[in-house]
């Protein structure tokens, strides 16, 4: 996206509905910003978020901290605690802050976005999309302190324990942002990952006087589909910006043509390329997740078949180590297996891959 016209200058499956993880942050730090709330101000810390799952703080129920100093702590190392406690803070309640939050993001014409958290943990009917992430965080950036927090790369933040004459106590806090020290002219940016999103990202970069943004959802090669994507965006700005830069074709080209109707794929799950091996191919399996922690996958794979869809677990040698892949299948039909994937993207969050059955057996990276 062109930061200065927002318009899009790249996109692929820029609307589809996903989980966004710690993303969604940029939402929370925007309700806070405008909420006429003091940044000095300080806020304290309830049960209910100590008791979030991490990342995290691990912040003790009555401590204090300033509203700016839990803002560089939920977007610099993406603390949950921190979220829960802006959240009951500013909006009262964590329902309440969600519903703030989705009506921001409405505002500004993030129509495919649903928040329900602050922090960005799995939940259901919590979910946006790539066009609407770049759109919210292009109106963050605009906003002078949220523009410095996120280009921090690291941060000193004060807690106060109960009590008088408690004495405070510093943390540091340190980006996860990676591409603010690999890459020439980042801004700032905010990751995110849980399993059901996989790893996501949203971020600035400037050069020459041109800044875009980028935004990714469900990558798994986070830095460097990032690097690539900022490089194209800038190194083929005056391109992209007279061929209107709407192509969901690939990277390849500077202005690759949209297929024909009749040649598109017609599932969002994969490309046309990849369609048309899968069609060629006999029999087809979906691999839901493939972890090195068998517990995780044992976990993922009950979730999967509480739902109704009978599940295996595989271990498979990968560089010498075992991973564990759960799988649903094998499928005779294509349209088969697309269809039991899109219902476990809805009924859990997990994006499944279709793959080919003889070739369901191929190295995979785990998640």
């Amino acid at each position: 996206m062109d930061a200065k016209t927002g318009e899009i200058l790249f996109q692929r499956d820029a609307d589809v509905e996903l989980p966004p993880a710690s993303t969604t942050k940029v939402m929370t730090a925007i309700v806070v910003l405008e909420s006429g709330r003091p940044l000095s101000d300080m806020l304290t810390v309830s049960k209910t978020a100590t008791q979030v799952p991490s990342s995290k703080l691990y912040l003790k129920t009555g401590q204090k901290m300033s509203v700016r100093d839990l803002l560089y702590a939920l977007l610099l190392t993406s603390a949950n605690d921190a979220g829960m406690v802006l959240a009951e803070g500013i909006g009262g309640s964590v329902e309440r802050f969600g519903q703030m939050m989705t009506k921001k993001a409405h505002d500004l014409g993030a129509v495919n976005t649903h928040f329900v958290n602050p922090h960005g943990l799995t939940a259901a009917e919590h979910y946006s999309t790539a066009r609407d992430l770049a759109l919210i965080f292009n109106y963050a950036m605009k906003n002078p302190t949220f523009r410095d927090i996120v280009a921090a790369k690291a941060s000193a933040v004060t807690t106060t324990p109960p009590g008088r004459g408690a004495k405070p106590r510093q943390l540091m806090v340190r980006s996860h942002n990676r591409m603010l020290w690999n890459f020439e002219g980042a801004l700032g940016g905010k990751t995110g990952y849980t399993l059901a999103a996989m790893k996501c990202f949203v971020g600035a970069a400037e050069r020459n006087g041109n800044t875009v943004i980028i935004s990714m959802l469900g990558s798994h090669n986070l830095w460097g589909d990032s690097t690539k994507l900022l490089a194209y965006g800038l190194n083929n700005y005056e391109t992209l910006k007279i061929a209107g830069g709407r192509s969901d074709s690939g990277i390849a080209a500077a202005a690759p043509a949209i297929p024909a109707a009749s040649e598109r794929s017609t599932s969002v799950l994969f490309t046309m390329d990849e369609q048309r091996r899968l069609e060629a191919s006999p029999g087809y399996m979906l691999q839901v997740g493939s972890f090195r922690e068998r517990d995780r996958a044992e976990n993922l794979q009950k979730m999967i078949a509480s739902n109704g869809i009978p599940t295996l677990l595989e271990p498979a040698p990968v560089n010498g180590q075992t991973t564990y892949r759960v799988k649903v299948g094998p499928y005779t039909k294509l349209t088969d297996a697309q269809e039991v994937a899109r219902e476990i993207e809805t009924k859990s969050g997990f994006r499944a891959i279709i793959l080919p059955a003889a070739q369901s057996q191929s190295t995979q990276n785990p998640s």
